[in-house]
């Protein structure tokens, strides 16, 4: 029995009768009442850890652009920070707050200065300060201007809500633009032109503003132009892109204007600072800077215009506007195969061609052909374009092909051919099989195809479009099998064997041939041979051939589009054809020729001892 219970057993038997307790009640004295309530109370759960150490609620930027000599250098800030300590009963955090790109002047919390260390590119709070407490930073950041517009970028750390005021000294107008702002407003506040937004909580505050561009107060600007124009010449259409280079003396610019050639349709007009561009019913050109050009400014023209086939043509040539005096240089290229002169040219002077700005030959791959300079006036630059033919090449090519026969003892032949095709545009392979040969599978690029049958009875392989490896088209691989049934030998073992390759519509620089022979059968290696390739002892395989074989082995880019095109039904549709191995076996008798064109292939030799 517990020390309490000892003591409340006694006291009951000392007391009187009249104080005793009745049986359903307790009597103890005020401490062992206060002992075991304190015994009997419920512990509280333990508070849950904070998923961080700090948060940051706000943030708002209040700042003013810093001028000299009329021009902005910097915007001054003074951000207010709400920082709250989530760790229990306070303890050491570090709040990252802005990036080490400002400069920090002063940074303070309830009026004194907040602990700051730089790290990893980041100015840091160290604080062990409790709960919630504004911290105010003062700083600086550049403010950059280019072709008309200031501003300036910095990254900023998350925060529950982000706003930023900025005010810019002037009374006229401004366009200001603030970077993933979700609301924006412009005001005229006193003297400056006040923007204020509201951010999203992380990204960066990028703020740019331009201004109107001032009337010029002394004298008008003077503008001196040189047109720089390279034109093509090609089957049916006339290219032209104009480069016009303007001298700008005294003031500035916002707008600058051109004549467009007539007939000519106007593609896309580049330029630095281009606002927009309008063209009028007239042909007149006219670009909207979005600031004052000084000093020089150039604008891009492309245009076009559809031509008939040969005859006399005129050279488009852009008339700058509005400028006091105009030069200009003119080089023309041909297209195709059109052979292009000069006609009676008139304010214009015919130049050797290197000696043509930089803006002209080095915007082409192609020959420029003519090269021209004028100045300013009425200028007249004729062409003659003529017409030729052209001439049909080779738009497939059998790099090597590579035959293998086996014969069997009553005369069946069982045929494995391997062409090595580099194709550009063509859509079938054709060939003529041997008469009496079954076709048994076909393949290309590794992959079993459907052949079709024209209405004389070729056969059409379906091809693919070869890949560019280095320069020059990759090879793939076309893989026939057919068999053909000849005759046996003799009952004296003797007999001839005699077959021919498949004709193809392609040549072929290399054509190799191997005809296995039952090892029974004696075949007499220099006597009683014929046909349209030679003996050899063994095949030679060209140099090119084997090149083209290692570039379609390691063009993965050519291997990707051949199944490409095999997915999409351009290999033939319908049940996927066997693919069939040739089965090897017997004495191995070479062949071969080089440069194989539209003649037939074939081998005979006799044999004898073949029972």
């Amino acid at each position: 029995m517990t020390r309490p219970l000892v003591a409340l057993a006694l006291a009951m038997a000392c007391s009187p009768a009249w104080a005793q307790p009745k049986a359903e009640q307790v009597t103890m004295t005020l401490d062992q009442f206060l002992a075991m309530y304190e015994a009997g109370k419920t512990r509280p759960k333990d508070k849950p850890v904070a998923p961080r150490s700090f948060a940051v609620s706000s943030s708002r930027y209040a700042g003013d652009v810093v001028f000299e000599d009329g021009e902005p250098v910097s915007a001054t800030f003074t951000a207010r920070m709400t920082v709250e300590n989530l760790l229990d009963n306070g303890g050491w955090i570090r709040v990252p707050l802005l990036p080490a790109s400002v400069a920090v002047r002063s940074a303070r919390i309830g009026g004194q200065e907040a602990p700051m260390a730089l790290e990893g590119g980041q100015y840091m709070l160290i604080t062990d300060r409790k709960g919630s407490f504004e911290v105010v930073i003062d700083f600086a950041v550049a403010v950059t201007t280019s072709e008309g517009r200031s501003g300036f970028s910095f990254l900023l750390n998350g925060s529950g809500a982000t706003e930023v005021e900025l005010g810019v000294p002037g009374s006229e107008d401004l366009d200001f633009t603030v970077a993933n702002a979700k609301l924006t407003q412009a005001r005229q506040v006193g003297g400056r032109r006040v923007v204020t937004a509201v951010l999203p909580s992380s990204g960066s505050l990028s703020v740019s503003w331009q201004r109107e561009i001032p009337e010029a107060e002394k004298q008008d600007p003077r503008v001196y132009a040189e047109v720089h124009t390279l034109v093509g010449v090609g089957e049916g259409l006339m290219t032209a892109r104009a480069t016009l280079q303007e001298t700008i003396l005294f003031a500035g610019i916002d707008t600058v204007q051109a004549q467009i050639p007539d007939g000519m349709t106007v593609l896309d007009v580049r330029g630095a600072g281009l606002r927009d561009w309008t063209l009028s019913d007239d042909g007149t050109l006219t670009a909207l800077l979005n600031y004052a050009a000084e000093g020089s400014y150039q604008l891009t023209v492309d245009m076009e215009r559809v031509v008939g086939e040969g005859g006399s043509l005129e050279v488009p040539l852009l008339q700058p506007l509005g400028v006091e005096r105009s030069k200009g240089w003119v080089g023309v290229q041909a297209l195709g195969t059109l052979e292009l002169t000069a006609g009676d040219t008139q304010g214009a002077a015919a130049v050797d061609v290197r000696t043509l700005p930089a803006s002209i030959v080095g915007v082409t791959d192609q020959p420029v052909l003519l090269g021209f300079k004028y100045l300013g006036g009425a200028t007249s630059i004729p062409l003659n374009a003529m017409e030729h033919d052209e001439v049909d090449v080779l738009v497939t090519l059998l790099d090597q092909a590579e035959a293998t026969t086996m014969f069997t003892q009553d005369g069946r032949r069982l045929t494995s051919v391997r062409y090595q095709v580099r194709n550009n545009r063509r859509q079938f392979l054709r060939l003529d099989l041997p008469d009496g040969a079954e076709l048994w599978s076909a393949s290309v690029a590794g992959r079993a195809v459907q052949p079709a049958s024209s209405q004389s009875g070729e056969l059409l392989v379906p091809l693919v479009r070869s890949q560019s490896a280095g320069g020059a088209l990759a090879a793939f691989e076309v893989q026939l099998v057919y068999v053909e049934t000849g005759e046996g030998p003799s009952a004296a073992g003797t007999g001839t064997f005699e077959a021919s390759l498949p004709s193809a519509d392609a040549p072929a620089t290399w054509v190799g041939w191997t005809v296995y022979a039952p090892w029974k059968a004696k075949v007499d290696k220099l006597k009683h041979r014929d046909g349209s390739l030679r003996p050899v002892a063994g095949l030679s395989r060209p140099a090119q051939a084997s090149q083209m074989l290692q570039i379609e082995s390691q063009n993965q880019a050519y291997q990707q589009a051949a199944q490409s095109q095999i997915a999409g039904g351009a290999l033939g549709q319908g049940a996927a054809p066997v693919e069939v191995s040739l089965p090897v076996d017997g004495q191995p008798l070479h062949f071969e020729k080089l440069l194989a064109l539209d003649e037939r292939l074939w081998v005979t030799f006799d044999y004898k001892k073949l029972k």
